[in-house]
């Protein structure tokens, strides 16, 4: 043992093992298992930088931007909500339908020659795996949720000029897609809001008739005519004391002229009043008595002077046929005067009814204002969006083929040497610990407990 190694072990920690305070002899000792160790890594190494498959990453760049007119001239119909509408374009742009014709277009993952083929679907879920959009705050980039946004589109592929186009393609469909389903989103709206305009023009036609068909059917009845039926009312009722009276005074004349002039009575009234006096007599006297007999001989001939008598109406401006004309306006004014008080009774029933029907119509009508002026911003927002002058997207930076590769095989052969050279000397390590060597007077009075009496310098 060496001196050098003598004062090291003097002055050194106790707890740190021989070994490692000899790094040459332990290569010394263990150079054959570490330099094996060594070749087997850099032997790794090498195979796999060589078989690596290169990967390019190539990225575009989109802008999402707002509206370009003020709110203040018109309210867009279209959410701008972030997340759901970004959630909704990668849903459209990373469609199966969408990834199978950028694969098949391009020519991307083509079946090797010795190997089984790839199907559709696991190309598409490597093209998924290879492909991430997300919001780019790098280099000065504007944030998610400001009035302009950065999204990167970053594709992974061998090949750097496919990259490239992919992601360039992915772009454009970002753009497309973004496009549409802000025009889909308004059309969708006007389109909405007319079928329920057209509704309520329909709606508000069908109770404007109602309310026609009701004013028709209970014509009389409603309250615009309330005022003029009861002054109506009061006519009538005038007009029917006035006839009843003059019907009074009409009977009182005919009755004082049938007493005091009997013979200018009619056949008929005489043999009425005949009748009347015979069916007296026949009370009071027995059918053979004179005055019984005498008026049956009267009422005889008063019958056949009837019946050989042509029947005639009363001679007008007689008695009877002024009472007779009387009696005819007198049961017409009574007729109209109860169905006038009964119109009058129903209006206050109609009232609410036609109250209940106008109020549907008026908030109708208030509808129909509300979605003639939904409709009319509707049309203008999708006017704006047909003009791209509501949220825009536009491609900021075209994605480049990149010059190399984002997995090149210099950074894993420097991880690669590096690797291997710890674990040689992991090795070296491993291999002192299991079978352990003195490499100092201090590790042989530790382990021994027994004094060292001399060293000798290493023999080189």
């Amino acid at each position: 043992m060496s001196a050098a190694s003598d004062s090291a072990g003097e002055g050194g920690s106790p707890t740190l093992p021989g070994f490692l305070r000899d790094p040459i002899g332990l290569t010394q000792r263990r150079w054959k298992w570490m330099v094996a160790t060594l070749a087997l890594g850099l032997t790794a190494t090498a195979l796999f930088a060589r078989t690596l498959e290169l990967a390019y990453l190539s990225t575009a760049t989109v802008l999402v931007t707002s509206q370009r007119i003020s709110e203040e001239f018109f309210r867009p119909t279209v959410e701008s909500d972030q997340l759901e509408k970004v959630s909704a374009i990668l849903g459209e742009i990373m469609s199966r339908q969408n990834l199978a014709a950028l694969i098949e277009k391009y020519g991307l993952y083509p079946d090797k020659q010795d190997a089984d083929p790839v199907s559709m679907e696991d190309k598409i879920t490597q093209l998924r795996t290879a492909t991430e959009i997300r919001p780019d705050t790098t280099h000065g980039a504007v944030r998610p949720g400001s009035a302009a946004v950065v999204y990167a589109i970053s594709v992974y592929l061998d090949s750097a000029q496919g990259a490239a186009i992919v992601a360039n393609d992915l772009a454009g469909s970002f753009i497309d897609t973004h496009l549409k389903m802000r025009s889909r989103q308004a059309r969708l709206t006007t389109e909405f809001l007319r079928r329920e305009l057209a509704q309520v023009e329909e709606d508000l036609a069908k109770q404007e008739s109602a309310i026609t068909t009701f004013k028709q059917q209970y014509r009389g009845e409603l309250p615009g005519e309330l005022q003029t039926n009861i002054s109506r009312l009061d006519r009538l009722q005038m007009q029917r004391q006035s006839l009843a009276l003059q019907i009074a005074e009409a009977e009182t004349r005919m009755t004082t002229i049938a007493t005091t002039a009997p013979d200018a009575q009619s056949p008929q009234e005489r043999l009425k009043n005949l009748r009347a006096r015979y069916q007296e007599l026949a009370a009071i006297y027995t059918p053979e008595h004179p005055s019984v007999v005498a008026a049956e001989r009267q009422m005889a001939a008063l019958e056949k002077e009837v019946a050989e008598t042509p029947q005639e109406s009363a001679a007008p401006g007689s008695p009877a046929s002024t009472i007779g004309e009387l009696r005819r306006q007198l049961a017409a004014t009574v007729a109209e005067f109860e169905d006038l008080d009964r119109r009058v009774a129903s209006t206050p029933k109609r009232q609410e009814e036609l109250a209940a029907l106008e109020q549907r119509a008026e908030i109708l009508r208030e509808s129909h204002r509300e979605f003639l002026r939904k409709v009319s911003q509707a049309e203008l927002a999708e006017a704006v969006e047909s003009a791209q002058q509501g949220e825009r997207a536009t491609i900021l930076d075209k994605a480049v083929p990149p010059s190399h590769p984002d997995n090149s095989p210099l950074k894993y052969i420097v991880v690669g040497i590096i690797a291997s050279v710890l674990l040689a000397a992991g090795i070296g390590v491993l291999l002192e610990l299991v079978d352990a060597v003195v490499v100092s007077d201090t590790e042989i009075e530790q382990r021994y407990q027994l004094p060292v009496l001399g060293s000798i310098a290493r023999i080189r």
